[in-house]
């Protein structure tokens, strides 16, 4: 009777560790939770070096090049070299000709 006790509690226990080992948050389908946060963590960190990366280069090229420097007071600010001009067109709307200017069969 003992024995059969003892291999009850055995099984029992063997039990409870291998579901604890699958689904515990230690156990196999929480590693493989981990594994996929982790790979988009990994995806996120690449995407973050990358802009982290471009945003040297500019920094670099407003330090260093003077048409970066140039080319950003021209487009954000308006500025001007001595000398320039700036044509600002404008579109007009077409307007309908003016019914007391037209008549009906009247030549032009």
């Amino acid at each position: 009777m003992r024995r059969r006790v003892l291999r009850g509690l055995l099984g029992l226990t063997l039990c409870v560790v291998l579901v604890d080992g699958v689904f515990g948050p230690r156990g196999l389908v929480g590693n493989v939770r981990l594994r996929g946060r982790n790979a988009a963590l990994a995806a996120s960190l690449t995407g973050l070096r990358t802009g982290n990366e471009t945003l040297r280069e500019g920094v670099r090229r407003l330090n260093e090049d003077p048409a970066t420097i140039e080319e950003l007071a021209r487009e954000e600010l308006g500025l001007l070299k001595d000398g320039e001009l700036i044509l600002i067109l404008k579109d007009v709307p077409a307007t309908a000709p003016d019914a007391a200017q037209v008549r009906p069969g009247a030549a032009r």
